[in-house]
């Protein structure tokens, strides 16, 4: 199952609308809206698309952790960010005091998600 609240930090980082990201993947932004608040869950097919829009596994996207996320760098070049994860590439135009926030943020929610995992499964 994928996380809502990952999903809204993914797309807010790739600076994408609700509407703009449920265009790539093809669906509705009201459908993107659904998935981030977790009144439902992306079909298999959203899934691999939201992966190849993210660049990131669908393990990764799935399980909500950067465990194969090897190489992340943040540079920024005339006011445009540039995002490097594993190959992948990303520009956006922001600063890069937003890019820490922004790898900080997902940082502490991967800590939480996995954090209340650990709580919530059952222990052998």
């Amino acid at each position: 199952m994928i996380d809502g609240l990952i999903l809204k930090e993914l797309r807010l980082g790739k600076g994408l609308s609700q509407e703009q990201l449920g265009s790539l993947v093809g669906t509705e932004g009201n459908v993107v809206s659904r998935w981030e608040r977790g009144t439902s869950t992306p079909s298999l097919h959203y899934i691999h698309k939201l992966s190849e829009v993210f660049g990131i596994s669908v393990d990764c996207l799935m399980k909500g952790e950067s465990s194969d996320i090897k190489e992340r760098s943040v540079t920024e070049n005339k006011g445009v960010l540039i995002f490097e994860t594993d190959g992948q590439r990303l520009e956006v135009p922001a600063t890069l005091a937003f890019a820490k926030q922004f790898w900080e943020r997902v940082d502490r929610m991967l800590d939480f998600t996995l954090s209340e995992r650990q709580k919530n499964s059952p222990r052998p």
